[in-house]
């Protein structure tokens, strides 16, 4: 049996909200919401991410303290 990818749908013009262009203007509008939109539009961009990477990141901060003792050492 193969696992199904996920798939992610939304509603939403992250892409647009996402782009830059040459002067390091955003050319697109974030309508509604403007700054706060555009904000959660990155924040959503860094979870996909890091899900694509991982699969679960979430699951594995129950090792952060861990790590950061072992770089403390």
């Amino acid at each position: 049996m193969t696992a199904s990818p996920p798939v992610i749908i939304g509603g939403h013009d992250w892409a647009g909200a996402w782009a830059i262009d040459a002067r390091g203007q955003n050319p697109f509008a974030a309508i509604p919401g403007g700054t706060r939109q555009r904000i959660l539009a990155y924040r959503f961009g860094v979870n996909l991410v890091m899900y694509a990477l991982t699969g679960n990141y979430k699951g594995d901060q129950v090792h952060v303290p861990a790590i950061l003792e072992r770089l403390g050492n």
